[in-house]
């Protein structure tokens, strides 16, 4: 009679456990673009590492002959794997028995070999059952090939166990097999799942903006084309051709911000890291919005520091102007516009206010939405969609407090540059 050898057999539940359960559903969790190569690749070291690390740490029951619960990761991986994957497994198991040697080498070859041969026959069933019934095939073939093994051991080998030994490794087999195979299949369902949901709303996301940016771009484009037929076919004073001809610019430069708007929401990482001078930056950016500013009785007031901070110039210029012409459309009768920075250690807070109309809490929610605004007909939301994103790529923060009717606070933090 031997021991329970519980310290091993735990030992073996763990290894279990962390090699053919939780290191691949990491790897899931974390790694939705890894192909399905690399995916494979992972199935096959962490069962082949699980296999080998129970036998290596097995229960000693005479000399040469050992248990050890091997066959848990053997029907977990050759299930999950298919027949290749039991082949390959059945193979490295069968070779490291031979390479530990001793006098359950044969008995051991035989149930493994007895075990592919069921694998291979239930491989196609186990994938085209249900959860349910993966786990029920899963757990039976654990548990069977486990007592396969013991009936061998007492009755072809006159090994003596206890039955206190049979019950804890046949209990242990049955709920390890069915803790591991229950887990890895709601978790594999809940990642499934969430990748449906991901690519469902990027679908939608994708509609929505083609079909916002169609109509958007749609409705100056039949502008232009108004006024160039009315040029063509009209006779026209000097003075309405240039006024037409205007309009006709303003109208084609819209649809060129909405393009490139839409253009940074898809790629709003800069092909170039600069180190960029903040306060030059919005120099810039009052250079080109003080004449809108000035149309709309706007008063502009600045306090700035000169600090560096990194990211793409264009995508922040883009970014402030979107931002303060938004800050600008909101007092369309007279008001303040502040931009002031103030330094915090390691980072730098851009605070870009207004005294205008001011947000609800709903509508600060939805800001970032694709297709929503606060402008009515007159805007599209991409605008701003575009901005937090170019804030996003830049390791920013943005934080909006707003009140209604009287005003609207944009902070933005960025890290400085080191």
């Amino acid at each position: 009679m031997y021991g329970l050898g519980l310290e091993e057999l735990f030992l073996n539940v763990l290894f279990l456990i962390v090699l053919i359960l939780f290191v691949p559903l990491l790897l899931e969790v974390h790694g939705y673009t890894l192909t399905k190569r690399i995916k494979t690749f992972v199935l096959y070291t962490t069962t082949s590492l699980a296999i080998i690390a129970c036998m290596s740490f097995p229960i000693p029951t005479m000399d040469g002959y050992i248990f050890d619960l091997r066959t848990i990761a053997l029907v977990y991986g050759g299930l999950y794997g298919g027949v290749p994957a039991a082949i390959t497994f059945s193979t490295i198991a069968i070779v490291y028995r031979f390479v530990i040697g001793g006098a359950g080498v044969i008995a051991s070859t035989f149930v493994i070999l007895f075990l592919l041969v069921l694998l291979i026959l239930l491989t196609r069933r186990f994938h085209a059952g249900s959860r349910k019934k993966r786990i029920v095939i899963g757990t039976s073939l654990s548990c069977f090939t486990a007592t396969v093994t013991i009936l061998n051991s007492v009755f072809l080998f006159d090994i003596q166990l206890s039955y206190l030994f049979i019950f804890t490794h046949l209990t242990l087999t049955l709920v390890t097999s069915l803790m591991i195979l229950y887990l890895y299949e709601v978790i594999s369902d809940h990642i499934s799942t969430s990748k449906r949901v991901l690519k469902a709303e990027k679908k939608e996301a994708v509609s929505h903006l083609a079909s916002s940016i169609s109509h958007e771009v749609r409705n100056p484009m039949t502008t232009v084309r108004g006024f160039l037929q009315l040029m063509l076919h009209t006779d026209l004073s000097e003075d309405k051709k240039k006024q037409f001809l205007e309009t006709s610019i303003d109208e084609i430069d819209r649809a060129n911000d909405i393009i490139c708007d839409y253009l940074t929401f898809a790629k709003p990482t800069p092909d170039q890291v600069e180190t960029l001078s903040l306060k030059e930056e919005i120099e810039r950016t009052l250079q080109i919005i003080t004449p809108l500013a000035n149309m709309n009785g706007v008063e502009i007031k600045t306090n700035i520091n000169d600090v560096t901070i990194k990211g793409g110039n264009q995508f922040l210029q883009q970014c402030l102007v979107n931002m303060t012409k938004n800050c600008i459309e909101a007092m369309p009768e007279n008001g303040q516009l502040s931009i002031d920075t103030k330094t915090e250690r390691d980072k730098v807070l851009l605070t870009i206010s207004d005294n205008g109309k001011g947000m609800s809490e709903e509508q600060i929610s939805r800001l970032g939405e694709p297709y929503f605004t606060t402008k009515g007909s007159e805007g599209t939301g991409l605008g701003m969609m575009a901005s937090m994103k170019i804030i996003e790529s830049m390791n920013g923060k943005l934080n909006v407090k707003s009140r209604l009717n009287e005003g609207t606070s944009f902070i933005i933090e960025f890290p400085t540059a080191e």
